[in-house]
């Protein structure tokens, strides 16, 4: 079986009970990996936060649309988790020092 630009594909018959425990498995190591990357940190994690564009503004002192030129160019990417934003300390930080913050 091939689909339209002729790649192979496979299928794949499971009873419900398989499909659930894949799916719970799934939903296990996606909820992992989000609580990883949003978690707040301990002391020792401190420079590896996430900081919300409010916490950028205080920190460098730019508005929202600077905030959004310099992710379009790359000079300050964000991430997005589950429709919020966040910047990485360490992105932060460089960008403060270009800056002369």
């Amino acid at each position: 079986m091939t689909d339209t630009i002729g790649t192979p594909r496979t299928q794949v018959v499971m009873d419900y009970d398989d499909l659930t425990r894949v799916m719970e498995e799934m939903a296990d190591k996606i909820a992992d990996k989000v609580k990883g990357i949003a978690q707040t940190p301990s002391d020792g994690q401190e420079q590896d936060r996430l900081l919300s564009a409010k916490e950028v503004r205080a920190i460098i002192g730019v508005t929202d649309k600077t905030l959004h030129v310099w992710n379009k160019t790359g000079f300050l990417p964000r991430l997005r988790i589950g429709g919020v934003v966040r910047y990485r300390r360490e992105d932060v930080e460089r960008a403060a020092q270009v800056k002369g913050k």
